[in-house]
């Protein structure tokens, strides 16, 4: 999902123009953000409601793309059971995506807005799918829920009938 949503559709075409590249490229952070919310009212004749929602699915479906991760691969890898590894891993993932944004950008000439924003944001999401795994560890332990072991395939005794 994460690959259809960061980078489907690649578009095919030439480069536009190095100005075009130049104004798809954000390295500041929360400039989009903060130039979204100046256009509220102002852009799409008016409509508030939905330039607010434009803002709301940017940046909350960056947080709500990594929450899994967050959540997910300390429960997988044991390395990721670390607070800092999750965020490394959120960054890099996030990193690799607007990378591979910005390259799209490069050969197509228009597409993928590279910002440091999703960056951010993916970060952010990763953090709190992160916090959403240590609470479900605490409300395990004192409803005293029995959490299964992962074993691989070698530490399972069958069972013959």
């Amino acid at each position: 999902m994460v690959v259809a949503v960061t980078l489907f559709p690649i578009p095919i075409g030439f480069p536009t123009s190095i100005e075009h590249i130049r104004l798809s490229i954000n390295i500041i952070p929360f400039v989009s953000i903060i130039k979204d919310i100046w256009k509220i009212g102002i852009t799409y004749d008016g409509d508030v409601l939905f330039m607010i929602g434009i803002i709301v699915r940017n940046v909350g479906g960056n947080i709500l793309l990594f929450m899994p991760l967050g959540f997910l691969a300390p429960i997988i890898w044991d390395t990721f059971k670390k607070f800092k590894n999750t965020i490394l891993l959120g960054f890099a993932i996030s990193i690799s995506i607007e990378l591979l944004q910005l390259i799209e950008s490069l050969f197509s000439g228009w597409g993928r807005i590279t910002d440091i924003d999703d960056v951010i944001c993916n970060v952010l999401g990763s953090i709190v799918g992160y916090f959403i795994y240590k609470i479900t560890l605490i409300l395990a332990s004192k409803l005293n829920i029995q959490v299964l072991d992962k074993t691989n395939s070698k530490g399972v005794e069958s069972i013959d009938n």
